[in-house]
């Protein structure tokens, strides 16, 4: 059986959002640099990477700050990221053709992402593709924070899925994890922001740069 075939035999699909499903890079580092400067601090732009967790990323580019700063960073940032509608936001070539296909061969469709839940609907209605999904897992959709593995099976459980027939999609290392965790299979897509070398590192059961291979 080939990988397609393979792949095409599972009927859970869990989609990271931010580099995975969608490429919001504009978005968010036009945000950062907007929070930064309104604050008037400084911080190393050569390490901003997108992907980490927002507070990792503010903590890498600007570790003079203290913890309290930091947290103000983080909500300019969500004011300046949310004032701005999402309007760079768009998805990656084939991801929509890709969501259509498995829900055309009767798959359930899933979010689980870092991103909180309000901006996670809203990303999600603004590029249409909210209605395909069962359910979007976020972090704080139970109210307290959950880690990416801890939605997973916490979705796992709500669903009463045989994790065997899922499959996670996601473009880091720790949605691999994660997934896994869930006792998941997992699908990389390099197409994100998860590096050069993400592909080969991810052990992932499935490895795909451009979701138009699958259809």
């Amino acid at each position: 059986m080939d990988k397609k075939a393979e792949l095409y035999r599972l009927k859970h699909f869990f989609f990271d959002l931010d580099g995975t499903l969608a490429d919001s890079k504009a978005d968010v580092l036009g945000s950062i640099a907007q929070a930064y400067e309104s604050l008037g601090w400084a911080y190393d732009a050569s390490k901003l990477r997108i992907g980490p967790l927002l507070p990792e990323i503010i903590a890498t580019i600007s570790p003079q700050l203290d913890m309290a700063q930091r947290q103000t960073v983080a909500q300019t940032f969500r004011a300046f990221y949310a004032a701005g509608k999402y309007r760079r936001t768009v998805l990656f070539s084939g991801a929509l053709d890709f969501l259509e296909a498995l829900r055309k061969q009767e798959k359930t469709l899933y979010v689980a992402t870092n991103k909180p839940k309000k901006p996670t609907l809203e990303v999600l209605q603004t590029l249409g593709i909210r209605d395909l999904f069962l359910f979007i897992g976020t972090p704080d959709f139970e109210g307290e924070y959950l880690t990416k593995p801890e939605v997973l099976k916490t979705m796992v459980r709500m669903f009463d899925i045989d994790p065997a027939q899922a499959v996670m999609v996601g473009d880091t290392l720790p949605d691999m994890e994660a997934g896994r965790y869930a006792g998941m299979k997992t699908m990389a897509f390099t197409g994100g922001y998860g590096g050069a070398d993400f592909g080969a590192e991810s052990g992932a059961d499935f490895i795909v740069s451009d979701y138009t291979v699958l259809l």
